[in-house]
């Protein structure tokens, strides 16, 4: 893999990754923009930090086809954030970060306030347009595992950075509102209140590996001899899906070539059955869930996928219970909806 790293002309630093070496020079770029500094306030209700980033607002949203920010400029007549001709896989700074470094906290009176340090990374997929994890080449998803790997060693040694979270929001339902295939990558100054449950949870137990052999046997989608994706037998989502390793590995950080390559087919097949299954696009949730640290050898990385569907194309709205008490009601049994995506999945 090759990495190119250009400094932007706001200072920042975009990161030009592919299987084969970038050379080219760069077109206009993109007017500087005001720096975010975003705020955190504590819930004491849900013992939980909210962030707040007002600028977020002016962010590009639903641009025409022809206006997209995240194609490469240089075959254009306006700068992007990618100002070439062409790229593999691209990684940039958010311009309109939730999370970002900074020391000018907001005081809000009988509040518990902080500045909402970290980083907020964009990570652009393919320069085609139209272009899904479920149509790139397999060498194109593992540059992009290897993408998300070398994120995390760039990333989790920051002194301002608790948590790295790599993860992807598809479809409008989703609230996605640039149809360029890109995902992101959140740094917290904490960690997250699932992370952490997950966390204690793997400290008592590997769930995972508990409940294997009934995953490999009932529950699975889709295996090989080095990862399975399942519906997990405790799914909230009728169709959720988990990819994991099938032996514990605390993040991406410590697969081989091999596991690699496993990982990103799996990947592939997964979004594949996915759309398969509804006959379009599936809309979708999905992110990587890796421990706080390298060195973890309690907690197992796994990857989750939520649609939010309830049956068909129905879609699952988050309701009374599921809002107010975060207790999830379900109508589809994890073994029957398996079942369904398995039959989608090319097996």
């Amino acid at each position: 893999m090759h990495k190119r790293v250009f400094k932007r002309n706001d200072n920042k630093e975009l990161f030009l990754y592919g299987n084969n070496e970038h050379n080219e020079p760069s077109t206009k770029e993109l007017e500087q923009t005001p720096t975010s500094e975003p705020h955190m306030r504590w819930n004491p209700a849900r013992q939980e930090w909210v962030t707040y980033s007002a600028s977020r607002v002016n962010r590009t949203a639903f641009p025409a086809k022809e206006y997209c920010p995240l194609c490469p400029s240089g075959n254009l007549n306006f700068p992007t954030e990618i100002p070439f001709k062409n790229f593999e896989v691209a990684v940039f700074p958010n311009r309109w970060p939730s999370f970002n470094t900074h020391s000018n906290a907001s005081k809000v009176h009988t509040i518990n306030t902080k500045p909402s340090n970290g980083y907020c990374e964009v990570v652009v997929y393919s320069s085609n347009h139209n272009e899904t994890v479920a149509d790139m080449s397999l060498d194109r998803i593992i540059l992009l595992t290897k993408t998300w790997i070398d994120r995390y060693k760039n990333l989790m040694p920051k002194n301002d950075v608790e948590y790295v979270m790599p993860f992807e929001n598809r479809g409008e339902e989703c609230g996605v509102t640039l149809h360029h295939p890109h995902g992101q990558i959140y740094c917290y100054p904490f960690v997250p209140p699932v992370i952490e449950k997950e966390v204690i949870s793997f400290q008592k137990e590997n769930f995972i590996l508990s409940m294997m052999e009934d995953l490999k046997e009932k529950y699975f989608v889709y295996q090989d001899d080095f990862i399975i994706a399942a519906v997990p037998p405790f799914a909230r989502y009728a169709y959720e899906i988990w990819i994991m390793p099938k032996i514990q590995m605390a993040g991406p950080w410590q697969f081989n070539e091999n596991q690699i390559k496993s990982f990103a087919n799996c990947l592939q097949k997964v979004i594949q059955g996915y759309d398969s299954f509804l006959g379009k696009k599936c809309p979708y949730i999905m992110g990587l869930h890796a421990a706080p640290n390298f060195e973890d050898d309690k907690f197992h990385f796994h990857v989750e996928f939520y649609p939010p569907l309830r049956s068909g194309d129905k879609p699952k709205i988050l309701a009374g219970s599921e809002s107010m008490a975060g207790v999830f009601i379900m109508d589809l049994l994890p073994e029957d909806s398996a079942k369904i995506l398995r039959e989608h999945m090319n097996i």
